[in-house]
């Protein structure tokens, strides 16, 4: 399964209890919809460290990495590529 996938099904399953109505585009503010709270962000950093073997640390964490699905995504298959996930 593709990462943005990956990354959409655990929004819509995880944060938004399957009310797909409210998941935005991929690059919708996942921030401005108020989808990634503080405690959203936990679960999702927690869920992409566990999935793709990543180690994320605090100064990553930006809307630049985070706001949207596929930024999100993006940064995801950055860090693959450097060799740090799966």
């Amino acid at each position: 399964m593709e990462t943005d996938m990956i990354i959409t099904r655990f929004i819509t399953e995880e944060l938004l209890r399957g009310d797909r109505q409210r998941l935005p585009e991929p690059n919708g503010s996942l921030i401005i919809t108020g989808i990634l709270d503080s405690s959203a962000v936990l679960k999702l950093l927690l869920f992409i460290e566990e999935r793709f073997s990543l180690n994320i640390v605090d100064k990553e964490v930006t809307p630049t990495n985070f706001e949207t699905i596929n930024r999100i995504t993006t940064f995801i298959e950055g860090k693959k590529t450097k060799g740090e996930g799966e």
